[in-house]
């Protein structure tokens, strides 16, 4: 396995939209893709990643919510791995939660979301799968799920804001 490079806004990848991945690109590869996400997302240390922020214009999120050891010492028992994921259905209850992210560093901003999501999506083996997440793991899926839509957080925020953020960031040399 591998850490990535997490590329930083205004990176013109991050706001491309991902493509999805075809029937022929479940290979070992993309396996390793997954589990290379995985092992930069912990290490960031951060608890979702979008492929585009590692460079890849894919339909990929890997994604821990919990991001602890359960009961039985598995190390990531709520690790989720995710190809071609879409929400295919959201709660009208809305929940504003502070969020950062791993390609805008120091930056947080208070954001709307749906309190609950049901997505779909396939495992690195083509496998399909739905299930429903709520609070902080509807919260975190949709951050990462807004990447695959060209969407970082700077564009939640409003145009001063992200001007300003931008602006501080060329100034230290980082943008």
């Amino acid at each position: 396995m591998a850490i990535l490079p997490i590329l930083e806004a205004p990176h013109p990848i991050l706001a491309k939209k991902a493509r999805p991945v075809r029937d022929d690109e479940f290979t070992p590869a993309l396996r390793q893709l997954l589990a290379d996400m995985a092992e930069t997302m912990y290490a960031a240390p951060g608890v979702g990643l979008a492929a585009p922020q590692v460079g890849d214009s894919r339909r990929i999120v890997v994604a821990d919510p919990g991001n602890q050891e359960d009961d039985d010492g598995d190390k990531h028992p709520d690790l989720l791995l995710m190809v071609n994921p879409v929400i295919a259905e959201r709660s009208r209850e809305l929940i504003t939660y502070e969020e950062s992210c791993l390609s805008v560093p120091e930056y947080y901003l208070d954001v709307k979301r749906s309190q609950r999501i049901r997505v779909t999506w396939q495992d690195g083996e083509a496998a399909s799968h739905e299930r429903w997440f709520e609070e902080f793991p509807a919260i975190v899926l949709q951050h990462e799920l807004d990447h695959l839509q060209g969407v970082t957080l700077l564009e939640h925020s409003s145009r001063l804001k992200r001007s300003r953020y931008l602006v501080r960031r060329r100034k230290r040399g980082r943008a």
